[in-house]
């Protein structure tokens, strides 16, 4: 797993218990708009993705920078493809499957649309979001069954899911279901395995599951003491256990 704090990174593994505390990315001073981490299978490494901006007057310029758990060190990916075009929310993470990392970004092109990076070719594709869309959605990335997927949120709690299976094919978005209105939610923000769509609700910082299969809701209990963090911040993590360590190795 890969959490932050500003510019302080850390990989960790939960069944070894050890930490790692990443170098300093360069650029740590700028804003980190995206991070990612996922396995490198051509590599055999363990990689961390840093997107980074710094907002000037008139424009917006961005830095993605790499860390390779092997070398223990930062590189920078230079994408001339992304210069004109990024514009990329600030309150939404990586979603990362098999190497390629998925972010959405907005008023470009001139929809909202989903940029895809992927490190084992070191390209850079953009997607744009299914048409019937509209802009007052709140839009989300997870993965589901194994596929990258878009959570469409409408105001008035009405929540769809659209998912696509395979990255670089255009119009190759598939309807998987509808489900709602269901009031209370602010947000959706990732799906877990037993068929449950994971939400924030409005109120007192809970966090509210709704099984798509049964239509049973399950409201669990407050996780902290600031409810604006819970809405805003959550997140889900695909783990799988391993004795992976992700100590550095001694000299």
């Amino acid at each position: 797993m890969c959490l932050s704090l500003n510019s302080n990174i850390v990989i960790c593994n939960p069944a070894t218990r050890e930490f790692r505390l990443l170098p300093q990315p360069p650029c740590h001073s700028w804003h980190t708009n995206y991070l990612g981490f996922a396995f490198d299978s051509r590599t055999n490494d363990y990689k961390v993705v840093r997107v980074a901006t710094l907002r000037k007057i008139g424009c917006v310029d961005y830095r993605i920078h790499i860390y390779c758990m092997s070398a223990d060190s930062w590189e920078e990916l230079f994408l001339m493809a992304l210069s004109h075009n990024f514009n990329g929310y600030h309150h939404h993470p990586c979603t990362s499957k098999d190497g390629v990392f998925y972010w959405l970004t907005s008023f470009v092109h001139p929809r909202d649309q989903i940029d895809a990076l992927n490190t084992v070719e070191g390209s850079f594709k953009q997607r744009p979001l299914p048409v019937d869309i509209g802009f007052d959605s709140r839009t989300n990335l997870c993965l589901l069954n194994d596929s990258v997927a878009l959570i469409v949120s409408l105001y008035g709690s009405r929540l769809g899911e659209t998912q696509f299976d395979e990255y670089g094919v255009p119009e190759c978005w598939t309807k998987k279901y509808t489900i709602g209105p269901i009031l209370g939610i602010h947000r959706p923000f990732g799906f877990h395995p037993n068929n449950e769509v994971l939400m924030t609700g409005c109120d007192y910082g809970l966090i509210v599951s709704y099984n798509h299969s049964t239509g049973d809701i399950k409201v669990y209990k407050q996780l902290c003491n600031w409810p604006e963090l819970i809405r805003c911040s959550t997140q889900v993590f695909q783990y799988s256990e391993s004795l992976v360590s992700v100590k550095r190795r001694s000299t």
